[in-house]
């Protein structure tokens, strides 16, 4: 240790138009650069004749050595003894190498080089002590558990207890039960909790085919079974006193003409008379002494009318007899044939169809981005709903054909938010709000980043 005390150090200054820019105490023996290079030792502005990193001191066997060149000044001094550069060189105390010249120094040198406006003082020192570290006093040193922060030190504590006790108590717990199966279970709580399994009906032996034909018949013939009916328990009705033959026939004669009353007033046969054998009306008052007279004698005296027989065919027109049936206003006589109602034949409708072509859509625009192929695939699928609304008009109109053009909106939903018609040469409006309504229900993949806009032009033409 006394040895490196011992060992002096190099100490630089370096001055720059008259001015100290720095000095240091090299601790280490390396070699010392300057230059304009940011790696020197000592960074310079440009001087002509100077390289940008010179070795200006080298070390070798441990001394360090001096480099000067040409158009260098300085003065160097060896114990009591003082050389400028020039001496050195006619004294070849210095060596020439390359260019310049090299001069050992010894731990009692010291001197300047001066080269343009920068000189550069240098000289051997004993170096001084390392400097001491900083201490604080025994009093305000302290101990460990003076420099803990103990309201943080108090919550990790009380933190660290809660989680080890609560992981302690859910360990020392037992596991629940797993849930009982079908096969833990007795065998009395199976049969209530499983429904009865339905026996299968076992395939009958095949029947001949006349058996077949018959139980097919039979099959069809078969009366539909009856419906379950509550059955409610009613009182039994009173007994009536049983009826001699003269009260059962008043009974129904009573019947009989309540039953004529209620037809003649309920219908037509109120308002005018009959000559049967029911019962009368005003009409039959105000005939009374008119006996029935034939067609051929209310007309016998006059001209031109005759009466129709069957061997006068000529061109006569031809007559029925001229008095009716008499017929009464009975149940009976009221009650008229069955009869059927001829229908015609269907005849052939003729279908109208119509065409469709999709041309190609404008450029889809918006804050969304989607592919316009997944867009026409969606369109392409659902073209049958955009020919039902054309062919819906084309049946009023035949001659109908055009283009609509649809611009619709597709939101990042992949629902369809608005939809307009941008042009319509069919002159039917009907066509494009049928259009429009159907493609408002339509659904297209989500839209990335927003909502998509774009426009579908649909051709129309009768196909026959």
């Amino acid at each position: 240790m006394t040895d490196s005390r011992d060992k002096k150090i190099l100490r630089i200054g370096l001055i720059q138009n008259g001015k100290i820019v720095e000095e240091r105490l090299l601790r280490r023996r390396e070699a010392v650069t300057i230059g304009q290079s940011p790696r020197n030792t000592f960074v310079i502005s440009s001087i002509a004749g100077l390289p940008k990193s010179y070795n200006l001191f080298e070390v070798k066997a441990s001394n360090y050595h001096l480099n000067f060149r040409p158009g260098m000044n300085g003065k160097v001094s060896f114990g009591d003894s003082v050389y400028d550069f020039k001496t050195l060189r006619e004294q070849k105390r210095a060596r020439k190498r390359g260019e310049g010249y090299v001069v050992e120094l010894s731990d009692h040198s010291r001197g300047k080089v001066v080269f343009g406006d920068v000189v550069i003082l240098f000289q051997f020192v004993t170096p001084p002590p390392p400097p001491s570290k900083l201490q604080l006093p025994a009093s305000m040193k302290g101990g460990i558990t003076q420099r803990l922060d103990w309201p943080y030190v108090t919550s990790l504590m009380a933190s660290f207890a809660l989680q080890v006790f609560s992981l302690a108590y859910i360990v020392s717990q037992d596991y629940p039960e797993p849930p009982k199966s079908y096969d833990s279970l007795p065998d009395r709580f199976i049969q209530m909790m499983e429904a009865p399994k339905k026996k299968l009906p076992e395939p009958k032996p095949e029947k001949d085919d006349k058996k077949k034909k018959e139980d097919d018949e039979k099959s069809k013939v078969k009366k539909p079974k009856a419906k379950k009916t509550q059955v409610v328990v009613k009182e039994p009705p009173k007994e009536k006193p049983a009826e001699n033959p003269e009260q059962k026939a008043r009974r129904k004669a009573k019947e009989l003409r309540k039953m004529q009353k209620e037809v003649s007033n309920k219908t037509i046969l109120k308002f005018i008379g009959v000559k049967g054998d029911g019962e009368g009306s005003i009409i039959d008052s105000l005939t009374d002494g008119s006996p029935d007279v034939k067609m051929e004698d209310a007309f016998s005296g006059n001209g031109g009318v005759m009466q129709a027989t069957k061997k006068g065919m000529g061109r006569d027109r031809r007559i029925g007899s001229t008095r009716g049936k008499v017929t009464g206003i009975s149940t009976k006589d009221l009650k008229g044939k069955r009869s059927r109602v001829a229908g015609g034949k269907k005849g052939k409708e003729t279908k109208v169809r119509g065409k469709i072509k999709v041309r190609r859509p404008s450029a889809a625009f918006g804050t969304g981005v989607l592919d316009s192929a997944s867009i026409a695939r969606v369109v392409n699928r659902r073209k049958g709903a955009i020919r039902s609304c054309y062919e819906k008009q084309l049946k009023k109109n035949p001659k109908l054909a055009g283009s609509v053009k649809v611009q619709f909106t597709i939101l990042q939903s992949g629902r369809v938010g608005s939809a307009r018609i941008q042009k319509n040469t069919t002159g039917d409006g009907a066509v494009g709000s049928c259009i429009a309504s159907r493609i408002k229900r339509w659904k297209f993949p989500k839209p990335d980043g927003g909502s998509v806009t774009v426009a579908f032009p649909f051709v129309f033409s009768p196909a026959n």
